[in-house]
């Protein structure tokens, strides 16, 4: 099976960049939505940043307007380049963007207080689930929905500890 990264790119590469730039705005603006860091972008409010994958390659300039972002035409404050690969593992935590800088995988240039801000919120951001989901469903389906959830949760944890119970010998 081909690697998802490298399926990605083929697509990002047949896509028209606009349609780029439009995903990538609704998936965060709504992402954002029960975020504490919503409220917190507005320290950058007003600056725009692009994001250069280079590999791809692409370009996507965004602007920080009420709590979200919205495409730009306007040069960036801040350039932040790297490949799709580091990107996406920036995204899914696994790897430190301080780590990605010091070996040279992730550029950062312009303003440089503007980037460490933005750099410092989005490594502090701790997705909020519950927030998010009461923020984008109606109150008792957002409830429904989160208890189904930790029922969920319940259930798989009780699921992993029967197999190390077995194998003390206990049923």
């Amino acid at each position: 099976m081909p690697d998802p990264v490298i399926l990605f790119q083929r697509l990002l590469r047949h896509a028209p960049a606009t349609l780029h730039a439009r995903v990538v705005t609704l998936a965060v603006n709504h992402l954002l939505r029960g975020q504490l860091l919503a409220e917190r972008l507005d320290e950058l409010a007003g600056k725009c940043f692009r994001l250069s994958i280079e590999d791809v390659p692409l370009a996507l300039t965004f602007e920080v307007v009420d709590g979200g972002l919205r495409r730009s035409t306007r040069a960036p404050h801040v350039t932040i380049r790297g490949t799709l690969q580091d990107f996406v593992d920036l995204a899914r935590r696994r790897e430190d963007p301080d780590t990605l800088f010091f070996q040279r995988r992730l550029a950062v240039e312009g303003e440089t207080e503007t980037g460490l801000c933005l750099k410092n919120l989005l490594d502090g951001w701790e997705y909020d689930l519950p927030g998010h989901l009461r923020a984008v469903l109606p109150g008792p389906v957002a409830g429904l929905t989160l208890h189904g959830l930790s029922l969920l949760r319940r259930a798989g944890s009780h699921r992993n500890s029967r197999p190390a119970a077995r194998a003390q010998g206990s049923w």
